[in-house]
């Protein structure tokens, strides 16, 4: 169970008043570098609500930046976070993440190189979605400057466990708007690692095991609500 105010709920609650203020929502989308095609689909509700004509002026282009947006962040967030912690006094010496969790030595000892890995795969993600879009014709989205709500590294790794859920639920809900067999399968690739990394953060905010048999799936409208929280700039 979580507090009212720990980070994840933060985030959440946010992305919830953004929801119902479509100015501001839309000023958030707006920072997040996303495509003109998907602003007018925010506009007028979810993109996986739309149907016919409507749903194809979402291009994988719009689509791959979108994901390109999350991956900046993610890889962002990693980044910040890991320079301003050290490795066994915050996340591995006995009352800290990896020291509560694990009692086998290789594992507790590996929290931070593990988190170091996670970073890694977020930014072969962006180098990955960067050089498809550039294949495809398109302009990569670029990172934007951010500010994440975390003080101690329980609230880094609380926060990091839901924007990986995020990730996630993003993948999955934009997935079936692709049109492109091989972006298809480069998504389904990528969602497949961001459910490992959080899996291995929900072990370490022991919440080990899903609530259900089957994870929602994000509309676009809800993902960008959450992730324009953390932009203080372009």
């Amino acid at each position: 169970m979580t507090d009212d105010n720990t980070p994840v709920d933060r985030v959440i609650d946010g992305a919830n008043e953004l929801l119902t203020d479509r100015r501001s929502f839309m000023a958030g989308a707006a920072k997040l570098g996303v495509g003109g095609a998907l602003l007018s689909q925010f506009a007028s509700g979810s993109a996986t609500a739309q149907e016919g004509d409507e749903m194809s002026e979402v291009s994988d282009l719009d689509i791959l930046n979108y994901a390109l947006t999350l991956e900046h962040l993610e890889y962002s967030f990693y980044e910040e976070g890991l320079s301003n912690f050290e490795e066994l006094r915050d996340f591995e010496r006995a009352g800290t993440p990896g020291g509560e969790i694990f009692d086998d030595p290789s594992l507790q000892y590996g929290t931070y190189n593990y988190l170091e890995s996670v970073r890694d795969h977020e930014e072969a993600h962006v180098h990955t979605l960067t050089e498809t879009i550039e294949k495809l014709g398109g302009d990569p989205v670029g990172a934007a400057e951010y500010q994440f709500p975390y003080e101690t590294p329980e609230e880094f790794v609380a926060l990091a466990l839901t924007l990986e859920n995020v990730g996630v639920s993003a993948y999955a809900g934009a997935g079936p708007l692709i049109q492109n067999e091989a972006v298809v399968e480069a998504a389904l690739s990528i969602h497949s690692v961001e459910a490992r990394h959080a899996a291995f953060l929900g072990t370490l905010n022991e919440r080990l095991f899903p609530h259900g048999a089957f994870d929602p799936a994000r509309s676009m409208d809800e993902v960008v609500a959450i992730a324009s929280q953390f932009i203080v700039s372009e």
